[in-house]
Formats: structure tokens, C-alpha cells, sequence
């Protein structure tokens, strides 16, 4: 693969060129700082601008000019990086090579009718089009409650700490959604082109002067986005339960790791994590309460980088709560005290050195470590292998002993709960 910076005015270009694929895979991504008043306008807007446009004013011609790109995908969506929020326009089409000669300008041309030249009338957007996208919203907003793990991750983010992006509604929130119309979803679009920075991933080469043609938006912004959020110092272990209408219970622990370092954060974290709790099915947390204890299906750990927490959760029935978080501290006091082996710390290093060596290929993956890198300084998937390879068990220990228990969450079925292991 063939990797190269473009430095433009108003936006970035990172061109990726690979023989890998027939298809190329395009996303422009625009990120500013999270603020949580914006959250359900940004998934309103990165759905309405790539619905419709000024030039194909309804779905179906867009749909049609896809075809004729040779079914090219276009798509928006919204996720988060700790502190910062990121509105991405996801393009996917044929490798030119395999088309006529008009077709490289026009298919790069597209994505940036859509964005640039939205469906606006009278300072309005169409509001037949956004009432479908609202409605879409909606229903994704409800849709929340039908996963117990999900929505119990999300409560107990919010019980740990409400005042940090982490425990804010990224799918959006009902209030914000029904305040959101025609004309000041314009102002908020005016506000995305004003403040937004953009960076484009894109895996084709000699694309940068088109590229400056079609891209309207010409506004420079200068002010350093940092994504990594700082955890509270908290003095002891909150806990805290709740009912609602699940079969099971759920258990949600929450680990700071504030402590760990950058280094540590990319590479011992993970092997870390490995072990305890997101491996194979002899990590410590399943061994500890499935294997030997049956008080779940299963329990995983999900280490997240950006907001410097560790999540366990696991479904259980409530009456074993406290069974269940003495097994989870007993799992991390195992960790803390090297009651693992060095067989474990290398076949957690195989795993996840054979798991980087597949994101070559998934062009999506390939460029999200690309945006990661320039984002947040992670390495490049070429420069993780051998790094990986010095982490010892010293490290892993080291690691183990910097995280802290803050948070302990418990959403607890209302209804008749069995043996759920049986």
C-alpha cells in the first residue's frame, strides 16, 4: 500500500493505494468537538445530505445516479472519538480502471453535489424529506431499549459520570428531535460548513486536484481538537440499580484507566484485555463466572482508548449480584498477582497480531487505522506487529494494577427470572 498526505486549505486528503480491491472506498469526514446540544441535529443532517440534493431533489434520482456510476453506495453516518464528534460521508464505487474516461470526474463529483448543494428552498430544507428522516430517528431512538446490554452500558456511562460525552444519547434523544424543523436545520448547516474540520480517505492516487474542484467549502479552521477524555478522581465505588421490563438482569462494571499511558493504551491494554475478559473462552471473567460458577451466559470486557474506561458487563440473575462482582474483582486481583501464564500473554500477542493482518482486507478498516493515526496519533497497522511482540507479562501486570473500579451498575429485570445458564 502506497500512503500519501495532501495539506489542503479547508480539508486534508489521505490517499491509500492498494491492488488489493476492484473497488475504491471513499469517506469524508467531517469532526469538530462534541457538544451535546448538536448530537441529534448532526444524525438528522449527515442523513438528509445524503438523501437528497438540490440537483437530484428526490431519493429516487439519487438511486438512479448511483446506478449509472456503476451502483456506487453513498451514505452518512455519526459515531464519536472521546471528545470529538465526527459526521462521515461513506462512498463506495467501481476503480475507474474499469470504466470509461468521464467516469472519474463524475463519480468524484457526486458526494460533493450532495454535501455542498443540499435540497434547500426559501432558506428551508424539504420538508416532506426530513419528516421521513425524522420518523427513521425516532424509531432508531426506541430501538435503544430492545438490547438489555446496550441500554445498560448507556445507563450505567450516565450514572458514572452525566457531565461526560461518553454517557451522552448518541443516537439522539426525543426532546432534541421534535425541536429540529425545515428552516433551523439550515442554520445548523451553515453552522456543520463553518465549524466542521474535514479530512478525506480515499484508496486511489492522483485524485487531489479534482479534488480541490468539487470540494466548495473553503473556510479554514485552525483550533486543536484533543479526543481523549479525563476521568474525575473518585474517591471509592458507586453503585446503583434500577428496574425495567428485561427478562434478565444485567451487571455493568466500569474500570478507569487514566493512569495508563499512551504506549501502554495501544499495545499492553489489549493484551491486557485479552486475558481477562475479551479473548477466547478461557479468559478470566468467563472461566471465573460461567465455567466454574454458571452465573451467566456470557461477560465480556470492552476496553475503550478515548474515554479511558474499561467496561465489563454480563447478563445474570440479580439475586447473584454480589456473587458476580466478587468473581469480577477476584478476575482482576488474578490479573494484579500474575496468576496467568506466558502462554497466555502469547497467544493473546498471536491473536491480535492475526487480527491486524485481516484489516488489510476491508478497505473500511484499512482506512479508519489511517484516520486513527492522524486523529489520534495511533500507529499504522504496519507498525503494530513487532511492537506487539516485546509486550511481556511484566507489562501486562503493570497494566493490571493501574485500573480502579469506580462504577458498579445493575439493571434488573422486573420479570420472573430463571436459571439462565440451564
Amino acid at each position: 500500500m502506497i500512503y500519501k498526505e495532501y495539506k489542503n486549505n479547508s480539508f486534508n486528503l489521505y490517499t491509500v493505494k492498494t491492488d488489493r480491491f476492484k473497488t475504491c472506498h471513499m469517506e469524508i469526514v467531517f469532526y469538530n468537538k462534541l457538544e451535546k446540544d448538536n448530537i441529534t441535529k448532526e444524525i438528522v443532517l449527515a442523513d438528509m445530505l445524503s438523501h437528497s440534493s438540490y440537483k437530484y431533489s428526490k431519493r429516487k434520482f439519487v438511486v438512479e445516479h448511483l446506478e449509472d456510476l456503476y451502483n456506487a453506495s453513498f451514505y452518512g453516518t455519526t459515531s464519536r472519538i472521546g471528545n470529538v464528534r465526527t459526521i462521515n460521508f461513506v462512498y463506495n464505487f467501481i476503480d475507474p480502471l474499469y470504466a470509461d474516461k468521464s467516469y472519474f470526474k463524475e463519480v468524484l463529483k457526486f458526494p460533493f453535489e450532495m454535501i455542498f448543494n443540499p435540497n434547500i428552498k426559501n432558506e428551508e430544507f424539504d420538508t416532506r424529506t426530513l419528516n421521513i428522516i425524522k420518523n427513521r430517528v425516532h424509531a432508531n431512538i426506541d430501538s435503544v431499549k430492545e438490547s438489555p446490554t446496550r441500554y445498560s452500558i448507556k445507563q450505567a456511562l450516565k450514572f458514572k459520570d452525566k457531565s461526560l460525552p461518553y454517557a451522552y444519547d448518541y443516537v439522539g434523544n426525543i426532546k432534541d428531535l421534535n425541536k429540529i424543523n425545515s428552516s433551523n436545520l439550515v442554520d445548523f448547516y451553515k453552522y456543520f460548513l463553518d465549524n466542521y474540520y474535514c479530512d478525506g480517505n480515499l484508496n486511489m492516487d492522483k485524485v487531489n486536484i479534482l479534488l480541490k474542484e468539487v470540494f466548495l467549502n473553503n473556510i479554514i479552521k485552525t483550533n486543536e481538537l484533543n479526543p481523549i477524555i479525563n476521568n474525575k478522581v473518585e474517591k471509592g465505588i458507586k453503585e446503583y440499580s434500577e428496574k425495567d421490563n428485561f427478562e434478565q438482569s444485567t451487571l455493568v462494571c466500569i474500570l478507569n484507566t487514566d493512569d495508563v499511558t499512551f504506549d501502554e493504551s495501544i499495545y499492553n491494554m489489549h493484551v491486557f484485555n485479552f486475558i481477562f475478559g475479551n479473548g477466547s473462552l478461557s479468559n478470566k471473567l468467563y472461566t471465573n463466572l460461567r465455567e466454574k460458577n454458571s452465573l451467566c451466559y456470557n461477560v465480556s470486557s470492552i476496553y475503550q482508548k478515548a474515554d479511558n474506561l474499561l467496561i465489563i458487563h454480563t447478563g445474570i440473575d440479580s439475586k447473584n449480584k454480589n456473587k458476580a462482582i466478587k468473581l469480577i474483582k477476584k478476575s482482576l486481583k488474578e490479573m494484579i498477582d500474575g496468576n496467568f501464564t506466558e502462554e497466555d500473554v502469547t497467544n493473546a500477542k498471536k491473536s491480535i497480531i492475526n487480527q491486524l493482518k485481516t484489516v488489510v482486507n476491508y478497505p473500511n478498516s484499512i482506512l479508519n487505522n489511517y484516520f486513527s493515526h492522524n486523529l489520534l496519533d495511533y500507529p499504522l497497522i504496519k507498525d503494530l506487529e513487532e511492537k506487539y511482540d516485546t509486550i511481556t507479562k511484566k507489562d501486562v501486570i503493570k497494566i493490571a494494577k493501574k485500573l480502579k473500579l469506580t462504577t458498579i451498575y445493575l439493571m434488573e429485570g422486573d420479570k420472573i427470572e430463571g436459571n439462565k445458564t440451564k
